[in-house]
């Protein structure tokens, strides 16, 4: 009998990769139906944040009847925020759905913090009963994993890593695109995608501007928003290199993924608790050099100089003699995209798939 599989899909983040893992998994067989599930509205106050979770969780509870699935998937974050909203959901579903299914949570990124937390709710009570009522944890890389193991031994031997998704085909280079977003045709672009905070390394690859010697001939482009965006805007014009610089702002998925093929490389400086950061990987299928930072799932995947350049996200000088480097060297850069392209096969749908399949076949036999 095929299994059946219900899949919480992010309002915002991640969606087209959640789409993408329900066609993989409808390839392997299983009947997959999408639910919404995620972050609430970042402005709204703490009741109406609470009370957003509650009745996401409810709407589970009667897709669960509903449906009937084998597995609850949902995708989440495990931080203190994203966890407490997994125990809240969990909880909901372990009171009013008297049905067996078994409970699936990949983390897009985590902050094992939530595992130091002194306060008796997190220790005695919500990782406790995370652990024993989640039947495995999808983490993205091998750095979380032994992170977690340091606080939580049983919590670990729950935990198997995975990648996301990648389809280069979505990332088509065009005069056209080139145009709508102001490229400069004679400029080598420089490109960041990703949420515009601190942690991502946005201020030291802007302050490496001033240091570039290939400055003039380079123009940078941040896609993105965030609480620091209105900062980072400001900081560009102290330090008098506007002309230098592209603010195109939130753009969705099945449009800024365009951006890889029509740039020369990526900077993405992270210091962020990233997991598989797709800003990164999108741009490693689409044969992008890179200058990033050693840390989780590119630790794991990517070696320098065969892929990336390593730096130090909060070092702006670090960032500068990358990026002159690669400007530099035109044959690193060939030959880092040929890599680039050959080993973001290993994120095909297909693959990825087969091995959370495993996963899910595992605990179904638990």
């Amino acid at each position: 009998m095929a299994q059946r599989i219900l899949v919480g899909v992010p309002p915002k983040h991640h969606v087209l990769l959640s789409h993408d893992e329900i066609d993989g998994f409808t390839d392997l067989g299983y009947t997959c139906k999408p639910v919404p599930y995620g972050r609430n509205d970042s402005s709204a106050g703490k009741i109406k944040k609470l009370w957003g979770v509650i009745a996401k969780a409810l709407n589970i509870v009667k897709e669960l009847y509903a449906f009937s699935p084998d597995i609850l998937y949902l995708n989440s974050r495990f931080e203190p925020v994203g966890t407490t909203r997994d125990f809240i959901t969990v909880l909901i579903i372990k009171l009013f759905y008297l049905r067996r299914v078994k409970i699936v949570i990949k983390t897009h990124g985590s902050d094992v913090s939530v595992l130091q937390q002194a306060s008796f709710f997190y220790r005695k009570l919500m990782i406790p009963f995370l652990r024993k009522h989640v039947d495995a944890w999808f983490f993205l890389s091998n750095e979380e994993k032994e992170m977690v193991r340091q606080y939580d031994e049983a919590l670990a031997r729950k935990i198997f890593i995975t990648a996301n998704i990648v389809d280069p085909g979505r990332s088509v280079a065009s005069v056209e695109f080139r145009e709508k977003y102001a490229l400069d045709e004679q400029k080598f672009k420089v490109l960041f995608v990703g949420r515009i905070v601190r942690e991502k390394g946005v201020f030291s690859l802007l302050e490496s501007i001033p240091m570039l010697t290939c400055k003039d001939d380079c123009q940078f482009v941040f896609v993105g928003d965030g609480p620091d965006l209105e900062k980072l805007k400001k900081r560009t014009e102290a330090l008098e290199i506007t002309k230098f610089t592209r603010f195109p702002g939130f753009i969705p998925d099945h449009e800024c993924d365009h951006f890889y093929a029509n740039a020369d490389m990526l900077a993405f400086p992270t210091y962020f608790n990233e997991g598989f950061p797709m800003a990164l990987f999108k741009s490693v299928a689409a044969g992008l050099p890179v200058i990033t930072t050693r840390i989780r799932a590119a630790r794991d995947h990517l070696s320098s100089p065969d892929n990336v350049l390593w730096v130090d996200g909060e070092s702006p000088e670090s960032v500068a003699k990358a990026i002159n480097t690669l400007y530099e060297n035109h044959a690193l850069r060939k030959t880092m995209s040929e890599n680039n392209r050959q080993i973001a096969k290993k994120f095909s749908r297909g693959q990825v798939c087969a091995g959370m399949h495993e996963v899910m076949m595992s605990i179904n036999h638990a």
